[in-house]
């Protein structure tokens, strides 16, 4: 039997675990973390398909420099993270243009499509419907008359991709959520198909639970380091430093660790344009009665009603994954959502965490070229949740040598190889 090594316990390396042994492969969950933990256990629990336009926009560049120079941003890049993210950065301007934007707006669609469904035969497999709730998503507009004059336009380009989609007026988003304030509230869109997580770690808990109970194994420690085997297959050695290092002989490996793909990746001589994107979240102790999760448009957040209490998770920040926190992003947080309930709210908690972004919008899933028995999935941006159970099918698929769907080949990390020269790249 084949074995395989899937390094890192979050959403994506448990959904790869959990397809691989549906094939009957040998498997191994590697990390020293508990599951769940990361930006698997902070982030807004979204599964969602109605996020079908990439980052890489020229919308985005329009509104980058008012970001730059505002107080209380949404999206910023620290400068001192700039020269890490050069390779990215072209490669996102390039992803930004007109004839670019519009292919992987297609191929983001189309993934979706085949994502949601996937995501949802995961849920429910894991016999826990209180995990999560099918009772939609909202994103509201406030205090921005031009935009909310263009709702019906919104809500008909997301019908047209075939997404449920319908725009709201101020007192029929209310009527859905009516701890909302009043005050501002101009509308919204919302999407009744879609489901969100009341418990994004509990999710990732119960599918472990369930794939120790089906015979994958365990090593709980860190790796170290990835290397070929003379004769084929991979060898890891991992280890904490207590009780020595250790390696370990695989068939296939499969790289889930998220940022920390980079790390083992660039021992190999790969280096891959996916980059550290961070978010933050604030749990709150004050009781909203809210249903589904509610997005505010322009400040990029979401309040989501979890089973512990509501949490307040999003923004982005391109910046080194081990940079101290930006307090601020928690106070702006904090500001947002007493603007969006029109009450002061109570923090209980609050947490930062490292996404993995790559410059088109797209993961990087699939064979490395040259490297056989080496696959990654990683570079999900904010999409890891809604995306994880597709992955997890694509990457038991590709390692067990059977013909990928089409729309894979978007994916491929072959993307960002060609033409980067033969050194970038170990064959055996």
């Amino acid at each position: 039997m084949t074995s395989i090594a899937v390094i890192g316990a979050g959403i994506i390396g448990l959904a790869s675990c959990r397809a691989l042994k549906a094939k009957g492969l040998d498997v191994t969950l590697v990390d020293r973390q508990a599951s769940g933990e990361g930006t698997s256990y902070g982030n807004a629990g979204l599964i969602a398909g109605y996020a079908n336009s990439p980052l890489a926009s020229w919308q985005t560049l329009k509104q980058l420099p008012g970001q730059v120079f505002s107080n209380t941003p949404s999206i910023s890049i620290d400068p001192r993270y700039t020269l890490s993210m050069a390779g990215f950065s072209v490669r996102f301007m390039r992803a930004a243009t007109a004839s670019r934007f519009q292919r992987h707006y297609r191929d983001l669609n189309v993934l979706l499509e085949h994502a949601v469904e996937a995501q949802h035969g995961l849920l429910d497999s894991l016999d826990e419907p209180s995990l999560w709730s099918d009772s939609g998503c909202l994103q509201v507009i406030r205090n921005d008359t031009r935009l909310a004059a263009r709702l019906s336009e919104m809500a008909g380009s997301k019908q047209a991709e075939g997404i449920r989609c319908e725009a709201l007026g101020a007192a029929e988003v209310q009527a859905l959520e009516p701890e909302l304030n009043d005050a501002g509230l101009l509308g919204g869109l919302y999407f009744p198909a879609s489901r969100f997580l009341r418990d994004p770690r509990a999710v990732c808990q119960r599918l472990w639970t369930q794939l120790a109970e089906q015979g994958v194994q365990r090593i709980n420690d860190h790796v170290e380091c990835l290397r070929p085997r003379q004769g084929g297959g991979w060898l890891l050695e991992h280890g904490n430093g207590t009780h020595g290092k250790e390696t370990t002989h695989f068939d296939a490996v499969v790289l889930c660790a998220g940022l920390a793909n980079n790390h083992l990746l660039k021992s190999l001589g790969i280096a891959l344009p996916v980059v550290s994107e961070r978010g933050y979240h604030l749990a709150l102790s004050t009781p909203l009665a809210l249903v589904r999760p509610v997005g505010w448009l322009a400040h990029h957040f979401y309040a989501t009603p979890m089973a512990n209490g509501v949490r307040l998770a999003g923004t982005t920040e391109f910046c080194a994954p081990k940079q101290a926190p930006d307090t601020r992003r928690w106070h702006h947080l904090k500001n947002w959502g007493q603007e969006l309930f029109g009450r002061s709210l109570s923090p209980s908690s609050q947490w930062l965490g490292v996404r993995h972004s790559s410059p088109d919008g797209l993961p990087v899933v699939g064979q490395v070229p040259g490297m056989p028995g080496l696959c990654l999935a990683y570079g999900h941006g904010h999409l890891g949740v809604t995306l994880s159970a597709l992955t997890g099918e694509l990457v038991a698929a590709s390692v067990a040598g059977e013909a990928l769907p089409e729309f894979a080949a978007a994916l491929a990390p072959s993307r960002f190889l060609r033409g980067v020269g033969k050194k970038d790249i170990i064959k055996r």
